[in-house]
């Protein structure tokens, strides 16, 4: 039986505003198993960085953040723990690869001390331990000359190097669930195969979960197992990749999908592009989300929320439409 590592149940994230607190996820359930990588897909402004930062509660609690519904990881509701014990959590039992490595790694510290906090904080090593743990990881990441690597600053280092320092930072201590915010923005083509190459491998090698937050299908259809799209705070299908790709059900997916571009070399027919753009929070339909720019909706579409619905083995949605269609099958 495959071992549950992580479990999101209904979890919701307000922020107050000038407008007031306002939801920008709203109910969101998934879960992540032992040497899984799940795949979270959607438009920007749907989410999906928003939800992996709440996992971790990385926003400011005391006045700006409130937090509902339980995330739990080895048996324990992270958010009711006190925030202290976040501070022991994060690193050593989760992490999280970020968007942009320049911006989040320290200009002013070398390599070698960023990576070394971790293990020193978490595990307790001393620092020649630490530089060594350091250097293997650098080297398990495919960085040459690690030695002289931990000696540098991050200017010093391409763009995909730096890419691979933050997973080697985010790895050193093992954590059992591996976050990646779009792991691959701004690097050019071959190395954004490398690093989804990387972490693929040290999924299979480490045997932990990794939650991959992507724009990129082609990705998700080559590396994930199963896949949540999402949409305005919510997720709004979730399969495995094969059903997904086979049978989408949610017509926002079925848009997604549409639009990527044929690898036959067939360009008679132009790319699917789904009209208008993602709500802002203060102004959320009142029925389904997508509804406004669904060509399929329907009356009770603009007015009745639908849940997410498991309709075929353990796809979900969150449909009337597919609702409908499902039991015109049965």
């Amino acid at each position: 039986m495959d071992k549950t590592i992580l479990q999101v149940e209904d979890l919701s994230t307000s922020f107050h505003t000038e407008r007031g607190w306002l939801k920008a996820i709203d109910g969101v359930s998934f879960h992540v198993y032992e040497g899984e990588i799940l795949g979270i897909v959607g438009e920007s402004g749907c989410g999906k960085s928003v939800t992996s930062q709440s996992v971790m509660r990385l926003y400011e609690e005391k006045r700006t953040t409130r937090y509902e519904g339980k995330v739990i990881l080895s048996g324990r509701n992270l958010l009711e723990l006190p925030y202290r014990s976040m501070q022991h959590i994060r690193g050593s039992e989760i992490s999280m690869i970020f968007q942009d490595a320049l911006s989040s790694l320290n200009p002013v510290l070398k390599i070698g001390d960023q990576i070394m906090e971790p293990l020193r904080i978490h595990q307790n090593l001393k620092r020649a331990e630490a530089r060594e743990r350091g250097v293997e990881m650098l080297r398990l990441v495919g960085i040459p000359a690690p030695e002289k690597r931990m000696d540098q600053y991050p200017h010093e280092l391409s763009g995909g190097m730096r890419q691979r320092v933050m997973i080697a930072i985010a790895l050193a201590c093992r954590p059992k669930l591996l976050i990646a915010d779009e792991p691959t923005t701004a690097l050019d083509v071959t190395i954004q195969a490398q690093i989804m190459d990387l972490i693929v491998s040290l999924n299979r090698q480490l045997n932990m979960g990794v939650i991959l937050i992507t724009h990129d299908l082609a990705v998700v259809a080559q590396t994930c197992q199963r896949v949540a799209v999402m949409y305005l705070g919510q997720i709004v299908e979730e399969a495995g990749v094969p059903e997904l790709f086979d049978r989408p059900l949610h017509p926002y997916t079925k848009g997604l999908l549409s639009s990527i571009p044929r690898m036959d070399g067939d360009s008679s027919q132009p790319l699917h592009v789904i009209a208008g753009n993602v709500p802002l929070l203060h102004q959320m339909p009142a029925g389904c989300r997508f509804a406004p720019r669904c060509p399929c909706a329907t009356e009770k579409c603009r007015s009745e929320m639908p849940p997410l619905r498991e309709v075929k083995g353990k796809q979900k949605v969150r449909c009337w439409m597919a609702f409908g269609e499902e039991e015109k099958h049965v």
